[in-house]
């Protein structure tokens, strides 16, 4: 490996976290996935194995993220209500992972894990529903709902200390009072439906820093 090069390499990716997560839409996500496989090709042809699994849980979260939104994109804006904010779009919540992850000198992928899912069950709780429901909306949300909360409980795992019973019990709690929520009388599908996509977007995020902070510990 030439020197420099892994530097190289974390700083390319750096950048482009840094163009796309403030938008993650689709040509975003497109561009990312696309740096993803460019760092996952590199780790492999340097022998870097025991990163290469941090390069696939980010190149599938962010892949999972796009398709959900493609998924959604046709009828996203009709169960929209234009006075209702989301609890935090897919801009904010990359805006913060700018700030707090990019930028940070040490940056606490677990608090932001956390912190998010703590503000779903805030804006669930609050009431500020999405207008909107349906049969197609509600079929979706039950065939993300459990990869979801796989996919969160797969970053919870990954972060937390493994032998630490409490820590453990501490993350699947704040995830399953998050979905319980969801089942809450009078929350719409189309609700359920912007949370999930929300919440693909955070494990993206988070997937994406985690790469990053491999990277950065190469060179």
């Amino acid at each position: 490996m030439p020197k420099g090069e892994a530097t190289a390499v974390a700083e390319g990716y750096r950048a482009m976290l840094a163009e796309c997560l403030p938008r993650l839409d689709s040509a975003s996500l497109v561009r990312l996935r696309g740096e993803i496989q460019i760092v996952s090709r590199w780790l492999a042809v340097n022998q870097h194995k025991d990163l290469e699994d941090s390069a696939h849980a980010a190149l599938e979260s962010v892949s999972q993220l796009h398709r959900f939104g493609l998924e959604i994109g046709g009828f996203s804006s009709s169960t929209r209500s234009a006075e209702t904010a989301s609890f935090f779009d897919l801009a904010s919540v990359g805006i913060l992972a700018v700030e707090n992850v990019l930028t940070a000198e040490k940056p606490s992928l677990m608090r932001l894990l956390m912190s998010g899912l703590s503000e779903g069950l805030m804006f669930l709780g609050s009431r500020q529903y999405v207008a909107g429901s349906g049969a197609l909306l509600q079929a979706t949300y039950k065939a993300h709902s459990v990869a979801v909360q796989d996919a969160l409980w797969s970053l919870a795992a990954d972060f937390r200390d493994p032998e630490d019973l409490g820590s453990i019990r501490e993350a699947r709690a704040a995830i399953d009072a998050l979905f319980a929520n969801f089942d809450e009388p009078g929350v719409p599908a189309g609700t359920k439906v912007q949370v999930l996509h929300e919440l693909y977007g955070l494990v993206a995020i988070i997937r994406c820093a985690k790469l990053l902070k491999d990277l950065r510990a190469l060179a």
